[in-house]
């Protein structure tokens, strides 16, 4: 394949008007991701969070708590397997619903199972700690999963000119997902009956129950949308499907986004003011759970009716493997190398030392996880080269991805994958200890409901909303500087809190900032990823830029409570802060030598001039099949 040249446009772009911004956001696609943002949302918090609360009621060790959250590394490694979502259809699926849209369907329920086995377990204890850390591990794995579907699903869903707007509606959905997974997990624990003081099992698992059914919403997105890249034969039955879908989303989200608001002015009001003032009178409470509670008990008879109703398709996006021998050849080699990678870490894991330094086990710990990926592509590559499967298919699947990247980008690939490693690193490690970090400070779980996992969520809501504007009207990397800037910045008003234990004032202040920053950081970092995915390959690339994002600070994280019970809180915050600094310089660099997103060639040179040296030819049809992808004048992944 020849080099991707740079696409320069023949005349500057318009920016739009705040009108046509605005009205951008009634577009059915902006509803869709909404929804599929908040399906993401939900699992996360219940690894990390209220998994963490859960497990301290029950009397786990901080250490050990905090080591839970490796149970969501399958978010760090999720390129292994992205490529296999690209190559292989879905049996039966693939054919009803099409190629994204039936690997969604398989993560999402996949995720139902994982949150009703871990509601299953009572962790108080420890003999039972491994049935819950398994039953973590599939969550992360089925929702790792769900992310690299979705976002492949959100790049191909509408063309450049979209992105931005469904990027940054992605992460107001996921943040909403957070706050039902979040807060909603710390109300119903309290509510069922589960303290501090007094832990209550049921109490947890029933709640866990309830998250396991709030995902029906996004199993109803899911048959409710579209395959961008298939033509539909029956367009009746799919528009009325979007209409049925917008007129539920319409009576759930206003309301609920009514209620909402109104509620999060009271807390605020009787916070500030020290009342207890509801703008909601206690007699509407009734009527207004009742109405919800009616919505949610018709969500399974309207995914009925989506299943039956669902529209012929014609996938017209070509697989990698094109033959069922294919594609159980491709499954079999990713089995063996999971079973490679899994039993180097044993192996490995037994015959290492035990170390006494945090930093020092951090670093065994990320050799020893390095080292093992090492094992599992050896034997990769030692399958392919014994004929398990065609080398052809295999670069096509998981080398030519990359390649294209380092085509584009040449040496200076490096610089950009050190700056995708590191941008978060100062949020996502504060952010693992945060809610043990709140209890130890005397803040019980109402507090920290209404602070961290409502107010706080809201305001990085804001904040991405206003990533997304800066991302519009500035160049990415200053918009990147500006993000990376507040994420470390923020982390010293913690600092703050240690010295002022029980200040429900200076917690306030804390988490309205960081969450603000955070949300900024994860709006403006997702258009920069977008900038660089090809779209070509947009699974793969993109799963292996976000995975590659949460890796570093996801390993060092599960150290965090280590890291506190050695240096204290005021240390560990320091720490997060300092670690932002150098991520600066790494932007100043990138934004110095390199030029974001203009050099994406949707067409393969491959398509136009006949050669077909190097190349598979399979992403330039995908960019052929989905005229999303290509009908508009304005250059591929132009985001400068």
């Amino acid at each position: 394949m020849s080099a991707v040249q740079p696409v320069t446009p023949e005349q500057p772009i318009a920016k739009k008007s705040w009108a046509e911004a605005a009205k951008a956001y009634l577009d059915s696609r902006v509803i869709i991701m909404l929804f599929l943002g908040f399906s993401a949302g939900i699992p996360i918090l219940l690894i990390f969070s209220s998994l963490s609360l859960w497990l301290r009621e029950a009397g786990i060790d901080r250490g050990v708590v905090t080591m839970f959250s490796w149970a969501a590394l399958g978010y760090s490694f999720k390129f292994i397997w992205a490529p296999l979502i690209d190559a292989l259809p879905v049996p039966f699926l693939t054919k009803w619903l099409g190629r994204r849209r039936s690997w969604m369907v398989v993560s999402q329920l996949l995720i139902v199972l994982a949150i009703f086995l871990m509601a299953t377990v009572n962790p108080i204890s420890e003999d039972v700690l491994v049935y819950m850390a398994g039953a973590a591990v599939l969550l992360g794995f089925s929702s790792a999963t769900q992310d690299i579907v979705i976002d492949a699903y959100r790049i191909e869903l509408a063309p450049p000119s979209m992105q931005s707007i469904l990027s940054s509606i992605y992460v107001s959905g996921y943040r909403i997902g957070m706050i039902v997974a979040g807060a909603g997990a710390l109300y119903l624990a309290d509510y069922f009956g589960s303290t501090e003081s007094f832990y209550s099992y049921e109490a947890w698992r029933n709640t866990y129950y309830i998250m396991a059914g709030v995902m029906t919403l996004g199993i109803l997105t899911t048959f409710a949308s579209y395959e961008p890249t298939a033509e539909i034969l029956q367009n009746n039955k799919q528009k009325n499907n979007l209409k049925i879908f917008l007129i539920y989303s319409a009576l759930l989200l206003i309301p609920a986004l009514l209620f909402s608001a109104i509620y999060l002015v009271n807390i605020l009001i009787n916070k500030v003011f020290d009342s207890s003032i509801a703008l909601i009178p206690l007699i509407a409470m009734p009527s207004i759970k009742f109405y919800f509670l009616a919505l949610v008990v018709c969500a399974p008879l309207l995914l009925l009716y989506f299943m039956i109703n669902q529209p012929k398709i014609i996938n017209k996006a070509p697989l990698v493997a094109e033959t069922r021998e294919d594609y159980v050849r491709l499954v079999l080699l990713f089995v063996f190398a999971v079973v490679a990678f899994i039993a180097a870490y044993v192996l490995i894991g037994q015959g290492l030392p035990e170390f006494d330094g945090v930093f020092v086990r951090f670093i065994s710990e990320t050799l020893h996880l390095l080292t093992s990926l090492a094992v599992a592509l050896a034997a990769g590559y030692a399958l392919v080269k014994v004929g398990l499967v065609k080398k052809e298919i295999a670069m096509a699947t998981w080398i030519e991805p990359i390649l294209d990247f380092f085509r584009r980008y040449g040496k200076k690939a490096l610089l950009l994958l050190a700056l995708i490693g590191l941008y978060r690193i100062s949020d996502i490690v504060a952010g693992v200890i945060s809610n043990v970090f709140y209890q130890d400070m005397g803040f019980s779980k109402t507090d920290i409901a209404n602070a961290v996992k409502l107010v706080g969520v809201i305001m990085a809501i804001a904040g991405g909303f206003l990533g997304g504007l800066l991302a519009q009207r500035f160049r990415i990397m200053h918009a990147m500087m500006i993000g990376a800037i507040l994420a470390c910045a923020t982390n010293l008003l913690f600092v703050v809190l240690t010295y002022n234990p029980g200040s429900l004032p200076i917690m306030y202040m804390a988490v309205i900032f960081d969450n603000l920053a955070a949300g900024l950081a994860s709006a403006v970092f997702i258009a920069f990823l977008s900038a660089l995915t090809s779209i070509r390959f947009t699974a793969v690339q993109y799963a292996i830029f976000s995975s590659l994002m949460t890796l570093i600070p996801k390993v060092m994280g599960g150290y965090s409570g280590s890291i506190v019970d050695s240096m204290g809180y005021p240390f560990f915050f320091i720490f997060t802060f300092a670690i932002g600094i150098p991520i600066l310089a790494l932007i100043y660099f990138v934004d110095k030598h390199i030029v974001i997103g203009d050099n994406d060639d949707i067409y393969d040179n491959n398509v136009n001039n006949g050669d077909s040296e190097g190349g598979s030819g399979i992403g330039d049809k995908l960019a052929k099949a989905n005229p999303n992808l290509t009908d508009t004048k304005e250059p591929p992944r132009a985001s400068e």
